[in-house]
């Protein structure tokens, strides 16, 4: 785990507890280093022209999340030349070089040689600033066996690039393969179909509590079918999903059908966007209720019996673009969406949406419209639900296409144990120029650190002053 990370929670160290061969550790501190935070910025570069490409065209959100962080003259060099593909590449290959000779992986070489690992396993490894990609570079110098595996549905294709070669590559299913060799040209023979072993928990799990104990708890009608509507992780600049999902629950109650009038709706915000909720309300409506109040992530025994049972005593699930309806669609839940313009950009605007959307074991039922929405919904609730194998379809070949009963936790084992016993690697050495080109590159290192330094300052000045305000103002209302 980096060190700058508040430590680890409280699941961690229980399962640590669980395991005893299980040991936690620390990797070095690479914050303000200066050939670390110049590869991160040349690595942002990289990010940045990969949206560029004609795959994602018809995504903008995407590229304008990576030119926000990319550096200025890249964005600059990319926009006033109008680069083509092969020009494309020629630059990615010089900032590759670039990189490489920052040797920020140094850093790692005498953590791995202390630990001696038989092998090495990155996840998430794809995320925009990470010392993962360093760390995967040091074992490779060293000879160690590495392992990338795919934490993420959509890790491949909205994340970064991987720019160097994995011995192996574990994914969930074979879209995901295509993705590892055409969007990241990573070599066929090197990525194993595992099926995904992140939701593998959900396949046996049992509800916690009967229906009526679930409705009395979040305040429900037992007799009623309940609606469950997934909040999502939204992409930055979005519009609030809240007075959306206020729109939405009363445009079903409001559709004139009898089943959408008196069922149960239960809306469970993201955790990470629950402060959208704080004034959000839905008075004048009966049997609807928004729980947990501000979200909740599914990390303990607690939070994860919780979230089960939601998905668990749903008739059908609704949302726009979340893992939520994968893991709805394993418990056999009808799963809806509704294609609207305000949430374009974070669904058909992103190329792991249409996994869920396209295809013939597509998952979602989608329309384009409330009204339509409203009437599919209510064909599901009352028990005409014209395609009841969809989900299951979906599952099978995206989540467990090693077979249902195959959990993807015991073919991931596998994979690791059987490389772990073959022979090592032979450490790959580091190119000669890398040296000879590091030099040059001293004052940018120093340049992009302070950078780095002064944008954090101005973060924690941004934060005091609106801890300051929020003071005055809580004193304020204390003396009226």
């Amino acid at each position: 785990m980096p060190p700058r990370k508040k430590g680890w929670p409280p699941s961690v160290h229980a399962l640590v507890a669980e395991c005893p061969g299980l040991h936690l550790s620390t990797t070095p501190d690479l914050t303000y280093d200066p050939w670390w935070e110049l590869a991160s910025r040349l690595r942002h570069a990289r990010f940045y022209l990969r949206f560029l490409d004609r795959r994602f065209r018809d995504m903008p959100a995407l590229l304008i999340r990576a030119r926000t962080r990319a550096p200025r003259p890249a964005v600059h060099l990319a926009e006033s030349l109008g680069l083509g593909r092969v020009a494309r590449r020629l630059l990615v290959g010089i900032i590759d070089v670039l990189e490489q000779s920052t040797r920020s992986a140094d850093a790692f070489a005498e953590y791995l040689r202390d630990r001696r690992p038989d092998l090495l396993v990155l996840t998430p490894l794809v995320v925009l600033k990470t010392d993962q990609l360093d760390m995967a570079r040091a074992a490779t110098e060293l000879g160690i066996r590495n392992v990338f595996a795919v934490a993420s549905w959509d890790h491949l294709s909205s994340k970064g690039e991987i720019n160097f070669a994995p011995q192996h590559v574990i994914v969930w299913n074979d879209v995901q393969k295509q993705e590892a060799t055409e969007l990241h040209r990573l070599e066929a023979g090197r990525i194993v179909v595992t099926g995904s072993q992140v939701f593998d928990e959900w396949f046996d799990r049992q509800p916690s509590t009967t229906r009526e104990q679930f409705c009395a708890r979040v305040g429900l009608r037992p007799d009623r079918p309940i609606l469950l509507y997934v909040c999502s992780g939204l992409l930055e600049g979005s519009p609030p999903e809240a007075p959306f999902v206020v729109r939405w629950a009363t445009h079903l109650r409001d559709s004139g059908d009898g089943v959408l009038r008196d069922c149960g709706i239960l809306v469970r915000p993201h955790f990470k966007r629950g402060d959208e909720w704080r004034g959000h309300d839905f008075a004048g409506l009966d049997n609807i209720a928004c729980w947990p109040p501000l979200g909740d992530v599914p990390v303990d025994a607690r939070s994860k019996a919780a979230y089960f049972d939601s998905m668990y005593h749903a008739a059908a699930v609704v949302g726009l673009n979340t893992s939520a309806m994968i893991e709805s669609a394993i418990l056999g839940r009808p799963v809806h969406t509704v294609l609207l313009p305000e949430f374009h950009d974070n669904q058909e605007g992103t190329l792991h949406f249409h996994y869920l959307l396209d295809g013939p074991n597509a998952l979602l039922r989608a329309t384009r419209s409330l009204d339509d929405h409203a009437r599919d919904v209510a064909q599901v609730l009352a028990g005409r639900d014209p395609d009841p194998q969809r989900s299951l379809r979906f599952v099978r070949a995206f989540v467990r296409p090693c077979g249902l009963d195959v959990p993807a936790t015991s073919r991931v084992v596998d994979t690791l144990e059987a490389l772990a016993a073959s022979p090592a690697p032979a450490p790959v050495a580091v190119p000669a120029w890398a040296r000879l080109i590091r030099p040059m590159l001293q004052p940018f290192a120093t340049a992009a650190a302070e950078r780095m330094r002064r944008i954090d300052d101005r973060l924690r000045e941004q934060k005091k002053q609106v801890l300051i305000e929020h003071r005055q103002r809580k004193a304020l209302v204390g003396r009226k």
